[in-house]
């Protein structure tokens, strides 16, 4: 039972952190299907853009475009953000390895053409990892 609520906690703060304002914002330029895995503290979650936002569900995916490994540490902060420019910062941030006990690793999975399309160029460049 405390793995199943764990899960959920975790799945709220990707909510909150990706499907909300300020976060939301980076989806924005993604298209249909553009497909993420995020792993947080060993659970496996899907961010999969469907009828123009970013959509968590549990369970991983056959094929995503990019996997991110975070943990949950990483998540509340960027969940905390109020404004889009913060949670860009505290995102990077945490990329870096810059803040303590924060830390998001991301892995292309996708060709650069499958990336392009699918509208990651901005999404990548805004986190600063391209």
């Amino acid at each position: 039972m405390a793995k199943k609520k764990s899960s959920r906690d975790i799945k709220k703060l990707l909510e909150d952190a990706f499907g909300e304002p300020p976060g939301s914002e980076l989806g924005k330029p993604l298209r249909e299907g553009a497909a993420l895995q995020a792993t947080v503290e060993g659970e496996t979650f899907s961010l999969t853009k469907r009828n123009g936002r970013l959509v968590v569900t549990e369970g991983g995916l056959v094929s995503p475009d990019i996997t991110v490994d975070l943990n949950r540490a990483a998540c509340e902060y960027m969940a905390a953000s109020d404004e889009l420019e913060e949670f860009v910062s505290r995102a990077r941030e945490c990329i870096k390895r810059q803040r303590d006990g924060c830390y998001m690793d991301y892995e292309f999975n996708a060709g650069y053409s499958r990336l392009i399309m699918r509208g990651y160029l901005d999404f990548a460049r805004r986190f600063g990892i391209i």
